[in-house]
């Protein structure tokens, strides 16, 4: 069966539905924006044929400051109760080595509006392994 695709309308059609101007694509390339489809790829209509491109990061700055802010609650909680227990002079419950792991965390968040990546969430500074038990 022949696919056939338009700059216009996106979408694949037949010989019987196609719309005016449309061309024809083999089916190795139907297949390929198929496949790249399922796997979270994006169909770029505009080229000919239709090429295959990676999804556009629709991440607002100001957003991704307002996740880190938020972000930072929780580990300079963590940070603060240390303090407090050492002060205190009770026992941590903190470890010497995770305090420090802690410490880095947060400063990463802090840095994370000046890196190049930003504002990309896929790039966002990412906790400890064992931080989730802390909370």
């Amino acid at each position: 069966m022949t696919v056939y695709v338009a700059r216009d309308v996106k979408g694949f059609w037949s010989e019987e539905n196609r719309p005016e101007g449309s061309k024809s694509i083999g089916d190795d390339v139907h297949q390929k924006l198929l496949a790249g489809e399922a796997s979270g790829k994006w169909i770029n209509w505009s080229t000919s044929p239709p090429s295959l491109k990676d999804p556009e990061l629709n991440v607002n700055p100001a957003t991704e400051r307002v996740w880190r802010d938020a972000a930072l609650i929780k580990p300079c909680a963590v940070r603060d109760r240390h303090r407090d227990e050492q002060e205190l002079l009770i026992p941590t419950t903190l470890s010497p080595e995770r305090y420090v792991e802690l410490l880095e965390h947060i400063q990463k968040l802090r840095d994370w509006p000046q890196s190049a990546s930003f504002p990309d969430t896929s790039q966002r500074p990412t906790a400890p392994v064992w931080f989730p038990e802390q909370t």
